[in-house]
């Protein structure tokens, strides 16, 4: 009988309050698990201490065991609570079922950014015809050898627009021959978007190529930082370009590099993306050091801008990550190389990760290596998932962090990792502000 079985809270249980009368409840453990409870409910978990059990907790209550069984049942489908403690977390498939690559196009670049990280910028041009066909085919055999039903190019640089005619090319060649083979191809630019023309518009909307773009401020805290080559500032064409691709319903998405030269400009940048209502990205700027203090109080206030969208309507699960934070699926790792992705660079290599362009010291393959398809090579690569902390391994937060990116770890855990600590609790504040406004507004209707 149910009454008589013991119900278990998750290790990784975060339990707020977010108004008066509501709380609510996430494993951060278990993908899409956030729940809103009512002072009620935050009383009956309360009350589990591993020890009780649901007869003895209708007793100590004075709520019936049918009740009682109802909402234990409830939390259980996600694992808030178990009735063991066989808790589960974010296991790595046996084997990926889509590839996600992060393509090289070019060296060259128009902009001279200040933290740029690739060291072999403005050395060559753009990737042959010969290493093009030869990725093509690479990308044909792995899906039919390993069944895949998903691929997705990230196409980067250097600036891969300056590329955009080579391309052009390229994107409906492959489309055509994946679908022969019952794949879906999925591409976007990762560009500084100062270059847009009507023909790069109507050729991403006909073939579904998204943008995401640097965008490290508004007027001249993203100026400072990502100039012209020849010292002008960049914002205002990309701000033109911008709008441009919402106006014509282009996928966009915005990720800011977040530095001492530009951190106090994130409030005003928040209000700018939450009226554009375009999804967005905070990264800390790597291999720097921030001023720690000035940094959360922006990040706060930034965020309370966005507590207060919340409540007009905007979006924040679907519009804002903070650095490689998961708080809604999870993960195993950070990202996906070495498991179902990696970088392509100009002449073809395979590495790890698109920083390690240039680097001799990491392993790395050639798509022109006949006996390998692109699920070996990334399998036989250079490899740092499994460089973490054991502070990192016992962290409640753990399948939220994943520890961040393994390339810039220090001591197997995010640099981040204290602001993370405080982060990440306001994260899922303002999912279940936004959780609660839906509830009231449904009520209304």
């Amino acid at each position: 009988m149910m009454k008589l079985l013991i119900p278990h809270k998750s290790p990784h249980l975060l339990l707020r309050p977010i108004e008066q009368g509501y709380s609510y409840v996430v494993n951060c453990a278990y993908p899409h698990s956030l729940r809103l409870l009512t002072k009620a409910q935050v009383d009956i978990l309360v009350a589990v201490d591993g020890y009780s059990t649901i007869s003895t907790l209708s007793d100590q209550l004075s709520i019936t065991t049918t009740v009682l069984e109802a909402f234990f049942q409830l939390l259980s489908q996600t694992e808030i609570i178990r009735f063991d403690t066989e808790f589960g977390k974010p296991q790595k498939p046996s084997s990926p079922q889509s590839l996600n690559f992060w393509i090289h196009t070019t060296n060259r670049c128009n902009l001279a950014c200040s933290y740029c990280y690739i060291s072999t910028l403005n050395t060559t041009e753009g990737m042959s015809e010969a290493t093009k066909q030869q990725l093509l085919e690479k990308v044909v055999e792995t899906v039919v050898k390993r069944k895949l039903k998903h691929i997705k190019f990230r196409l980067a640089g250097g600036e891969p627009l300056t590329q955009f005619k080579s391309w052009k090319a390229f994107i409906p060649a492959i489309q055509h021959r994946l679908d022969e083979v019952g794949c879906r191809f999925e591409a976007s630019f990762i560009t500084n978007l100062t270059i847009l023309t009507d023909e790069i518009i109507t050729f991403c909307q006909q073939h579904g190529i998204g943008f995401g773009i640097s965008l490290d401020g508004v007027e001249a805290y993203h100026d400072v930082s990502r100039p012209f080559k020849q010292g002008a500032g960049s914002f205002k064409r990309i701000d033109q370009h911008l709008r441009m691709l919402l106006t014509h319903q282009i996928p966009v998405t915005v990720n800011t590099v977040v530095s001492n030269q530009n951190l106090k400009g994130l409030p005003t940048l928040t209000r700018y993306l939450i009226e554009l209502d375009v999804p967005f990205r905070y990264s800390i700027v790597k291999g720097e050091m921030l001023d720690a203090e000035l940094l959360e109080n922006y990040l706060l206030e930034s965020y309370a801008l966005m507590a207060d969208a919340i409540q007009a309507g905007w979006q924040f699960s679907r519009r804002h990550q903070f650095c490689d934070l998961k708080p809604h699926e999870l993960g195993f790792q950070t990202c996906a190389s070495g498991f179902s992705g990696g970088a392509i660079y100009v002449d073809g290599t395979l590495n790890y990760c698109h920083v390690h362009f240039g680097d001799e010291s990491q392993a790395s393959h050639s798509i022109f290596t006949p006996e390998l398809d692109l699920v070996d090579m990334i399998q036989q690569g250079s490899h740092a998932e499994d460089n973490r902390s054991n502070d990192c391994k016992a962290c409640r937060y753990n399948a939220v962090c994943t520890s961040g990116c393994p390339v810039y770890r220090v001591n197997g855990k995010d640099p981040q990792c204290s602001l993370y600590h405080r982060i990440i609790p306001l994260l899922y504040d303002l999912q279940a502000k936004e959780r609660l406004k839906a509830l009231r507004d449904f009520k209304i209707l």
